[in-house]
């Protein structure tokens, strides 16, 4: 501010606008050294058609280095007075070097600009049509300088609309914003386009948006048909045979036993016959259940993702598809309500046979008493009813893995590898356009109530003004919304008149941000989840539940020697002409559907811990390195091979809850053989007795499994999520803003190896191993947001992980 109350610009040894960005309050556009001119420069009266209106800028931040104490006590930018015509002038006389010449606005000293000694003086080129370089206007730059004197005004709103500005003066910026301008790539002409493969013609005119890429060069880009291991034709086929051969073997029972008056000769209890009759049975129908659990877990993880592929016309896939299996105790029909219904009828059929196969096959076969050559003599013989029920139901599973081989023998399912961890997660959304429509979904109580459904398309994408091919989940026709991949929208445009209105809804913003920034920190909101069956109150009644059941059943077995004298059976025990014993059914099939029930209540369990482990080890206060995290691939494993591991990588929890898995079908297993009718000579009558090392064996894994609950199952707090992981909506909520997806070593990775490679290995420039949390880190938009991101990036603040006295 000069003394005749004129505010000033500092100059610098520089003839063009030059952009200085640092990292504080002050304004930008305001700032004294934004940009400078070093020309003398002299002009006579001139007039333009420009009404400038008063304007008062914000009161910049007093922490700006460089200013003087003189300025400090002063505005920082005082007013271009308004004249009904105003004229741009520049002192002429009396120029001596040293001095200093003015640029004048009406009869207002503006600038001063100083007169280097020994420099000739210039004329203007409202004098003489000449410039300070000859063949360049220096008229814009003085647009440029009152434009960005009033710049702060219109971005923030303080100042008024009110100035009426001519067509000779347009608001363009000499100075570009922040973020840099891609540059544009030159355009194609139409025979060019036609002839790259995969490229459809579309008008490079108008918005840059997502066009769908369907047959790019293979040799370039990986074909998107990739089909886990346990879902391709030939696994799936494997398993037909194993049901086809279960099929045979019981058909071949029942019609035997039916010709030739029984299987084999009985041998009494406990005998090697008895194993094969009374437990073989069920061992076998395990393994093809074990293996039903592995394909419904990939059929979960893979549906989603295909649909995309296809481009299905649901717009819910994000939100409510699950991606981790729940098709145990009950039957799981969220497939039908997304038009899957090849998946939806499979699920049901493997759900029929998950529950009532094992209690089938352990009243399949019965000891009868038979009269072959006049001599009376008892022989195990298949129950008929029981046996073609058998072949029902695996001729249901059959059907239901030929829908499988259908639905997944097309061909296309979007993917380029198995989706297994959440690091797989990065190369699909790195480049997505509906980011944006996560804003603040990590803390919600429900993802699917605040993102937007959209139907989206997984696949290769180019930009309609771009050749460049990129691959991952978008909507079609749609423009890049990603911050970090584009250039933000000129703040000018974007913001609106000042009215009542508005600031009642710049409050209401600013309540919002202020919330969502208090919920990042709340205990409430961090550790507010965890999936219903191990909330305090289940777990409780979990608890409660299976002691009695257990201590009722010791109960009843050793009051009074019952279970070894045994127990009048209050039914019919003679077989019928076709080998049925209601007596002998209902104490093998109900005991062991018991126990299929408990074993699938176990895998919701097993299915959870897998997948919150990579969770609970990011809340870590040291975070973890990507092996033991972010690549964890827990809910894709065989259960065997999950203890196994677990155990390698000290998740003891997880190890044992994973064995249980396992464990617990011992439970439907012995508990359907156990139990069988005897005659009792002494007492002259029939009863119902139980092989006692069976027995016994059933005692110590019903204990095990008893006492596991309040040992293992209850979730410490680490293990607590703000929402559900079920659906791949909830994990991207956790990762949108992520600088994981902004990272150039991470950018389009072709494999998983590649992958995994990139996020072990050290990045460029550092030393040590990066190492990832799950904490409250700062976004690609520069705020706080609560997800998965590197413990610590250089040039950045740590992450803020608050389990650090969890367990």
């Amino acid at each position: 501010m000069t003394s005749s109350g004129v505010p000033s610009l500092r100059s610098v040894n520089s003839s063009r606008p030059q952009l200085q960005h640092a990292e504080s309050q002050q304004s930008v556009s305001a700032s004294d050294d934004f940009y400078s001119v070093d020309d003398q420069l002299e002009t006579r009266s001139d007039t333009s058609e420009v009404t400038v209106v008063r304007y008062q800028t914000r009161h910049q931040s007093r922490q700006a280095s460089g200013e003087s104490s003189v300025s400090r006590s002063q505005p920082d930018l005082e007013t271009v007075t308004a004249l009904p015509q105003m004229a741009v002038t520049r002192e002429t006389n009396d120029v001596r070097p040293g001095t200093a010449s003015t640029l004048r606005v009406g009869e207002s000293q503006v600038t001063p600009i100083n007169t280097r000694p020994g420099e000739p003086r210039r004329q203007s080129t409202m004098d003489s049509n000449s410039t300070t370089t000859p063949g360049v206007d220096d008229m814009p730059y003085i647009r440029f300088a009152i434009d960005q004197l009033t710049r702060d005004e219109e971005v923030t709103g303080i100042g008024r609309h009110g100035s009426v500005v001519s067509a000779d003066y347009p608001v363009e910026r000499l100075v570009p914003d922040e973020y840099p301008r891609p540059a544009e790539p030159p355009r194609q002409s139409d025979q060019e386009k036609e002839r790259r493969p995969g490229l459809a013609r579309e008008d490079s005119e108008g918005p840059d948006v997502f066009i769908a890429v369907d047959s790019p060069d293979v040799l370039h880009y990986p074909r998107l048909n990739y089909v886990p291991i346990v879902l391709r034709p030939w696994a799936l086929a494997l398993v037909i045979l194993c049901c086809l051969l279960m099929i045979a073997g019981v058909v071949f029972c029942n019609v035997w036993s039916k010709r030739q008056q029984g299987l084999w000769t009985y041998d009494g209890l406990g005998g090697p016959r008895y194993f094969v009759f009374q437990f073989l049975p069920q061992l076998l129908a395990i393994l093809i259940i074990v293996w039903m659990f592995v394909v419904q877990a990939a059929v979960y993880r893979t549906v989603p993702f295909s649909m995309m592929a296809s481009e299905c016309q649901h717009d819910r896939i994000l939100h409510d598809l699950p991606i981790l299996s729940r098709n145990f105790v009950l039957p799981d029909f969220s497939h039908f309500k997304h038009g899957e219904a090849l998946v939806g009828v499979s699920l049901f059929l493997i759900w029929l046979t998950n529950l009532f196969a094992i209690p089938l096959q352990s009243c399949l076969f019965q000891a009868k008493y038979f009269i072959i050559d006049r001599q009376g003599t008892w022989r195990w013989t298949a129950v008929q009813a029981v046996g073609w029920t058998l072949v029902v139901v695996y001729a249901l599973l059959t059907i239901a893995l030929l829908l499988l081989v259908i639905r997944f023998s097309r061909g296309y399912t979007g993917l380029i590898w198995d989706p297994v961890s959440l690091a797989d997660l990065i190369p699909l959304i790195q480049r997505s356009n509906v980011l944006h429509d996560f804003d603040r979904s990590e803390t919600a109580d429900a993802v699917r109530d605040v993102v937007t459904p959209r139907r989206l398309r997984l696949g290769y994408w180019r930009m309609s003004n771009n050749a460049e091919i990129f691959y991952g989940i978008g909507e079609k026709h749609a423009p890049m919304r990603n911050p970090s991949l584009q250039q933000p929208e000129n703040p000018r445009e974007k913001q609106p008149l000042l009215t009542t209105d508005s600031l009642d809804l710049e409050q209401q913003r600013s309540l919002v941000n202020e919330a969502f920034e208090r919920s990042l920190y709340s205990p409430f909101t961090r550790y507010r989840w965890t999936v219903w069956f191990l909330q305090d109150t289940f777990v409780l009644a979990w608890i409660v539940t299976i002691l009695v059941l257990f201590i009722a059943f010791v109960a009843v077995s050793f009051a009074h020697r019952g279970i070894e004298r045994g127990f009048l059976p209050h039914l019919p025990t003679l077989p019928s002409a076709n080998g049925f014993s209601p007596s002998n059914f209902l104490f093998s099939f109900i005991p062991s559907l018991i126990g299929t029930v408990l074993f699938l209540l176990w895998q919701p369990i097993d299915v959870y811990f897998r997948a919150v482990q990579p969770f609970a080890d990011l809340s870590s206060p040291q975070g973890r390195r990507a092996e033991h995290s972010i690549l964890l691939a827990y809910p894709s494993l065989l259960p065997l091979q999950t203890t196994i591991l677990a155990l390698s990588a000290r998740h003891y929890k997880l190890a044992w809850i994973s064995f249980m898995g396992l464990a617990s079908l011992s439970l439907p297993v012995l508990a359907g053989g156990v139990f069988t009718a005897l005659y009792y000579p002494s007492l002259n009558e029939v009863r119902i007795t139980a092989f006692m090392p069976a027995f016994y064996t059933l005692l110590g894994f019903f204990a095990l499994y008893t006492f596991s609950f309040p040992i293992a199952i209850w979730p410490r707090r680490k293990r607590y999520l703000p929402h559900d992981i079920s659906t791949l909506a909830d994990l991207i909520s956790f990762m949108y803003q992520s600088p994981l997806l902004a990272d150039k070593v991470l950018r389009e990775p072709r494999s998983k190896t590649d992958l995994a490679t990139l996020l072990i290995v050290s990045p460029p420039g550092e030393r040590e191993r990066p190492v990832y949390g799950f904490g409250i880190y700062r976004g690609r938009d520069g705020k706080e947001h609560l997800g998965i991101e590197r413990l610590r990036r250089p040039g950045r603040a740590d992450m803020l992980i608050t389990t650090a006295s969890m367990k």
